[in-house]
């Protein structure tokens, strides 16, 4: 008898959270990139209170939206929190989603480095340190350096780190 008192009063409460749990996403998704984007909001929030897995599916729902116009940066931070929260295969599902050989082949300089720095990023991830060393080596050889190449070198100096610790 006790246990169902409290499921009558327990129940009806959790039915009223999902409702407004529910209510607040459906709100969120509905924002403009832009917004949706800003520092103050939504996933850069989540993340800057390290809830990471968080972030990333509140990305992969507004992936989902007609709202997402620049499906590349949303899956690159998608990727992003995904690693940061040590999800590598998920991460990588969303890293190579913004890039292609296309790129390398037959891109501009931004295009080509763009590859190299997801590249060297998943090499990160896979633990493959000689493939991230190549890819820096490369860069530095063939293309000037940019804030993107700063980061794979910090990821190769923080070798063994996570690559929330890395990053």
């Amino acid at each position: 008898m006790r246990k169902t008192l409290t499921l009558l009063f327990v129940f009806p409460s959790l039915i009223c959270f999902a409702q407004n749990y529910n209510d607040q996403l459906k709100h969120i998704l509905s924002y403009s990139q832009e917004n949706f984007d800003s520092d103050t909001c939504c996933w850069h929030r989540l993340s800057a209170d390290k809830k990471y897995l968080e972030a990333a599916n509140l990305i992969v729902f507004y992936l989902q939206t007609d709202n997402a116009i620049n499906k590349h940066s949303l899956n690159w931070h998608c990727g992003q929190m995904f690693a940061m929260a040590n999800s590598n295969k998920l991460a990588k599902k969303h890293f190579k989603r913004t890039y292609s050989i296309f790129y390398k082949l037959f891109g501009d300089t931004d295009a080509k480095t763009w590859y190299y720095y997801a590249k060297g990023t998943i090499a990160f991830i896979d633990n493959d340190r000689k493939k991230l060393q190549a890819i820096i080596h490369t860069w530095k050889a063939n293309y000037p350096s940019d804030i993107n190449l700063e980061t794979l070198i910090r990821l190769n100096e923080n070798w063994g780190l996570s690559y929330e610790n890395a990053y």
